[in-house]
């Protein structure tokens, strides 16, 4: 019988250790890349996890007596920033004021700096609901939904005054209780700050550029030290915040003013739409805008308050006797030194009114007039690069289709510059 021997391995009793120590090293080869991947995965997670947790820090902050407004960027978040370059935010023109890498970040959120946005819409216009929601998206911000109230809904037991009884006093009623639920919103939820916008109003699709100079502007006039970053982005101790309006008055005898020049975002003067009393804006030519401290304003496109003023907005407007539209209630509200309310102000405007194609009827849930004629083409009032009219371009992501709705862009000296000083300033009529 022949017997089939492998003259290349012979057999040998020292092969079987050797198959052991193989097979081991295979396990342990095994083991260590099965924890390479268990690490990689726990550490995916936790970069997953980090800004939700950031967030719920942030959240629980308690309300205090202070404007605070959202601080993303904790004690732990803020050292992400160490050994960065610093921020390439706005700087002032005439002092070494800029914006911290903080206040940057914060503007930055989904909420255009501030803890939450709301809009008001009535549950009933769908249509205005849907382009605000088109309009905010493109933009690059989101809002929470605020429902509008129906004035002859409320009982006359919960108005603290006795209300004139009129041709559409229902709707200023409602009004009037839609910002009220704005205001009980941030006090019960003890939001830091929110900012309403009202489902009508437009604003220029540069709007997030723009807002890095307001929160500078409103900074500088707050006074904000310099050596350490504000809580809100806005700067602390302010108690509402004037976006979107129809006229606004400054406070006499104070002329503390933050310049912004060179700003292509101004709706030149021929274009501004303003019902009541304006700063004098003879000083400074079409492209520039200012802030400053205002004794109350008109119209409410969009305002933010702080937990403070909505606080404070609550007790005058609703637990005291009141009966008025809103924005008189507010413009009281900023008038009234005993109020302890600091109200700051922006003019032009970076709200305004938007007044779509269709029929005109659509225009207002306030005013009971009946419209019958049809409006070919929307326009806006005191927005150059309106987003609404350039949503279509927007949503292509086509910039160089993006018009501006008063004609060409004007031809400015240079980039836009920043400065606070004081002058002397008049107040004039409204135009």
């Amino acid at each position: 019988m022949d017997v089939y021997v492998d003259s290349e391995r012979p057999y040998s009793p020292t092969r079987r250790p050797t198959m052991i120590r193989r097979e081991r090293r295979e396990a342990k080869r095994r083991m260590v890349l099965l924890s390479l991947l268990a690490c990689f995965l726990f550490l995916t997670l936790v970069a997953f996890r980090r800004p939700n947790s950031l967030m719920g820090d942030y959240t629980r902050q308690p309300a205090n007596s202070t404007a605070l407004a959202p601080s993303r960027t904790n004690a732990k978040a803020k050292s992400w920033f160490n050994g960065r370059p610093k921020s390439t935010g706005p700087d002032l023109g005439n002092s070494e004021r800029r914006l911290p890498d903080s206040s940057l970040a914060d503007l930055k959120n989904s909420s255009l700096g501030f803890e939450k946005v709301f809009v008001l819409n009535m549950p009933s216009r769908t249509d205005k609901l849907d382009a605000m929601i088109l309009a905010a998206s493109v933009t690059g911000f989101e809002f929470d939904v605020l429902e509008g109230v129906q004035g002859d809904s409320i009982s006359k037991k919960a108005l603290s005054g006795k209300w004139e009884n009129r041709p559409g006093i229902e709707g200023v009623v409602g009004c009037w209780r839609g910002h009220m639920n704005f205001a009980k919103e941030i006090v019960s939820r003890r939001l830091s700050s929110a900012i309403i916008i009202e489902d009508d109003a437009d604003w220029d699709f540069n709007l997030r550029s723009i807002m890095e100079y307001i929160a500078l502007g409103s900074q500088a006039l707050l006074d904000t030290p310099q050596d350490e970053a504000p809580r809100s982005p806005y700067g602390d101790g302010w108690d509402l915040m004037w976006f979107g309006h129809c006229a606004s008055s400054s406070i006499k005898g104070d002329d503390r003013r933050f310049i912004i020049k060179n700003d292509p975002n101004v709706p030149p003067r021929q274009h501004r739409a303003n019902y009541g009393d304006i700063p004098d804006m003879s000083a400074y030519d079409d492209n520039t805008r200012i802030m400053f401290f205002t004794a109350g304003n008109t119209c409410t496109y969009s305002y933010a308050l702080s937990y403070h003023g909505a606080a404070k907005v609550l007790k005058y407007l609703s637990m005291d006797i009141f009966n008025k539209p809103i924005d008189f209630g507010l413009r009281e509200m900023c008038e009234k030194k005993d109020r302890g309310f600091q109200c700051i102000s922006v003019f032009p405007q970076i709200f305004g009114e938007h007044k779509p194609a269709g029929a005109n009827e659509r225009d207002s849930d306030i005013d009971p007039q009946n419209r019958s004629s049809v409006r070919i083409k929307g326009y806006s009032h005191n927005t150059v690069h309106s987003t609404r009219l350039n949503v279509e371009h927007l949503i292509d992501g086509r910039m160089d289709l993006l018009e501006n709705q008063y004609g060409e862009d004007p031809h400015l000296e240079g980039p836009i510059v920043t400065e606070y000083r004081t002058g002397v300033e008049e107040q004039i009529p409204g135009s």
